[in-house]
């Protein structure tokens, strides 16, 4: 058997599937939970509607979903090179589909559901979908013709901010870029508690887990330029804003290899 066909035999398909099951299956139970409206619109609204939410939800989540499946791998293939390869591959995959989701099929789906409620979104759908190739349009309009003020109003796109449209633009690529990172933090998270009892070392992968996530969210709040905008009208960079989040998980990936050595060699 190649090695390429190694790589994707069904047990590891199964093992995989298997750990990042019961994660969505939360993601499923508490969104619905948390909303701010009950019942959330996407159980009221139309199939446009339905889906428009349903492909957000997968682009948003599947990045996190890389942590486990990084310890899955970790624990099926060893310490190996192939278990490596094994994350490179998964993990590119895992990306290029969160980012064809976030910067193309979530904003068309958007743009199709816009259409379908007539004159009323033609202000919004002026640039068309919200895909990489509609900001940039309408990053150019306002580039060559600068208005008097910007504003954040979703009718008024030829008045954005030109921060917040690289922001936007770049956003997505950094997002599926943490999750080629994430899945080798989840290698080096199942390393490091490799020794602990099966009850612990799933609590202590768990923390882990969370707390990776719950930075690179927040770091993600916090470097956004629409906060910054809306108290201060201040225009710092967006692609800068898009792009420091990684620096917690790739801090991450620099500081887990030294607490194994620690564990390891004391």
């Amino acid at each position: 058997m190649t090695t390429s066909a190694q790589t994707y035999q069904p047990s590891m398909i199964g093992a995989i599937t298997r750990a990042v099951l019961p994660w969505c299956l939360l993601f499923v139970i508490a969104k619905p939970l948390l909303s701010l409206r009950w019942p959330p619109p996407e159980w009221s609204g139309t199939l446009l509607q339905w889906s428009w939410f349903a492909l957000g939800d997968g682009a948003f989540v599947l990045p996190f979903l890389a942590f486990a499946v990084g310890v899955t791998l970790k624990d099926l293939l060893g310490y190996s090179r192939r278990a490596f390869r094994s994350g490179l591959v998964i993990g590119i995959a895992m990306s290029a589909l969160s980012y064809s989701l976030a910067a193309w099929a979530v904003p068309m789906v958007h743009h199709r559901h816009l259409v379908s409620m007539g004159a009323e979104t033609a202000d919004v759908r002026r640039f068309g979908p919200r895909t990489p190739t509609g900001i940039l349009e309408n990053l150019r309009f306002v580039q060559e013709n600068p208005p008097s003020g910007y504003t954040l109003e979703a009718s008024s796109p030829e008045r954005f901010p030109p921060n917040v449209l690289g922001w936007q633009l770049h956003l997505p690529v950094a997002v599926a870029v943490f999750g080629l990172v994430n899945v080798f933090l989840g290698m080096l998270s199942a390393e490091l508690t490799v020794d602990l009892r099966r009850g612990r070392r799933r609590n202590a992968l768990l923390v882990l887990g969370l707390v990776i996530a719950v930075a690179f969210q927040g770091s993600q709040v916090v470097a956004a330029p629409i906060g910054h905008f809306i108290g201060s009208g201040g225009l710092r960079s967006g692609i800068l804003a898009a792009w420091l989040p990684l620096s917690v998980p790739l801090a991450g990936c620099l500081l887990l290899p030294y607490f194994i050595r620690s564990r390891r060699y004391g």
